[in-house]
Formats: C-alpha cells, sequence, structure tokens
C-alpha cells in the first residue's frame, strides 16, 4: 500500500467519528431544545434586568445621593459640636451621613457617608461607634479608603492598641503615593516600631520616606529619627 493510499485511509476513518458527534448533538439538541431556548431566554432576563436596574433605579438613587452628601458635608467643615451632630443625624430639611448610609447603601454615595458618619463620631469623642462606620467603608481604589485607614490607626493608637494602630498604619500606606499624607502616616508606623523596638522595619520606614518623599523627609527633619534608629542597631 502507498503512503497516499494510508493517508486517505485515515482521512476516511476520521470521518465517521466527526459525523457521530454531530448527530449526537443535533439528537440532544433536538430532545432538550426546550431547555436550552428556556436557559438562554433567562440569561437575557436576567442581563436585561440589570441593565434596567442600574439605568432606571441605581442611576437616579446615586445621583440624588450625591446631591444629598454636600450639605451634611458642609455642616462638618463647620466643626461645632452642633453642626457635626446635624451632619451625622440631620434635621427635617436636611438628610444626614446616618440617613443617606441606609437609605441609598447601594450607592458609592452611602459608602462615602459610613466614612463621614466616623468622622463625626470621632470629633463627637465617640471612637467605638466611629470604628463601626470607618470600617464600614470599602473601596480600596479610592484616595478616602487611605485616610480612612490611617483615621482608624490614629483611634487604635489613642486606645493604646499599638499592634491594630501598626496594622492600620500599614494598610494606609500600602499602595498610596499621596506626597502630602503618605509620609506623615509612613512616619507614625515608623514611630510604632519605635515603641515594639522593632528598629529595623523603623529603619526601613525612614530610608522609603527619603527615597520616595525627599522634600517631605528633609522638612520633617526625620534625618535625625533615623540616625537615633541606626544608632541602636549600630549601624
Amino acid at each position: 500500500m502507498t503512503n497516499k493510499e494510508k493517508i486517505g485511509a485515515k482521512k476516511e476513518s476520521g470521518t465517521p467519528a466527526k459525523e457521530n458527534f454531530i448527530s449526537k448533538t443535533i439528537v440532544f439538541f433536538n430532545k432538550y431544545n426546550k431547555i436550552v431556548y428556556g436557559v438562554v431566554i433567562g440569561i437575557l432576563l436576567i442581563v436585561i434586568s440589570l441593565i434596567a436596574f442600574n439605568r432606571f433605579y441605581l442611576t437616579p438613587q446615586t445621583e440624588k445621593a450625591s446631591m444629598l452628601i454636600l450639605k451634611p458635608i458642609d455642616k462638618l467643615l463647620m466643626g461645632d459640636s452642633l453642626s457635626i451632630q446635624l451632619a451625622l443625624e440631620g434635621d427635617d430639611e436636611m438628610d444626614g451621613f446616618l440617613a443617606i448610609a441606609k437609605s441609598y447603601s447601594l450607592t458609592k454615595t452611602a459608602n462615602t457617608a459610613n466614612y463621614y458618619a466616623g468622622l463625626c463620631y470621632l470629633k463627637l469623642n465617640q471612637p467605638d461607634e466611629a470604628l463601626v462606620y470607618l470600617k464600614k467603608y470599602k473601596h480600596k481604589e479610592d484616595a478616602l479608603w487611605f485616610a480612612c485607614q490611617a483615621v482608624i490607626g490614629d483611634i487604635y493608637d489613642d486606645m493604646g492598641d499599638t499592634k491594630k494602630a501598626i496594622s492600620y498604619y500599614e494598610k494606609s500606606i500600602d499602595g498610596n503615593d499621596d506626597p502630602y499624607f503618605t509620609p506623615a502616616n509612613q512616619f507614625k508606623l515608623a514611630q510604632m516600631y519605635e515603641r515594639e523596638e522593632q528598629w529595623q522595619k523603623a529603619l526601613d520606614i525612614y530610608t522609603l520616606i527619603e527615597k520616595d518623599f525627599y522634600d517631605q523627609y528633609q522638612n520633617m527633619g526625620l534625618d535625625r529619627f533615623a540616625d537615633r534608629v541606626a544608632a541602636k542597631l549600630g549601624k
């Protein structure tokens, strides 16, 4: 038998398997076509529902919440305890942060309202309540998230819980390159490491500030802190 004949034989032997697969597929579809159509229609209905929900409910809710949160923010910025209480709880003419967070819970604005509610509780000297709302703040990609972690770190520091404070300060600088807040939070973290006598970690942070934020490093006079830690390590 020639090579040509062998090749032809291989092609012929492969054909029945292919036809058999196609035949089985057709038989399966004919047998379960109602189920297949039902699944496809179900998926389409879910997609259409999600689009409609986003367009006709979530988007209007987000726009409304974004407008409502402006007034309590203004009250919070006034700084006095009465205005802060009003920003938190609202009144007959204005929704406070708590109401916005609850009524518009599916929106990003509600997430922001949780953060500001936490700040209000903190300014009203209620740190435990502040922690509840600050920890509700999500979205790591948001710049406020890093600030939120630092605030939580501050609260735990005030409570004397150094380990938790360190944990949140570490989160506040992880991936954050803000030229003002990041070096300040790095300095806090380095101070925490010193308190725990983790000298190498403290020195690493001071070195990182010098490398990434040299102007701030100089303005904050951090060279003396770095030298002190280096002396602890015998460097």
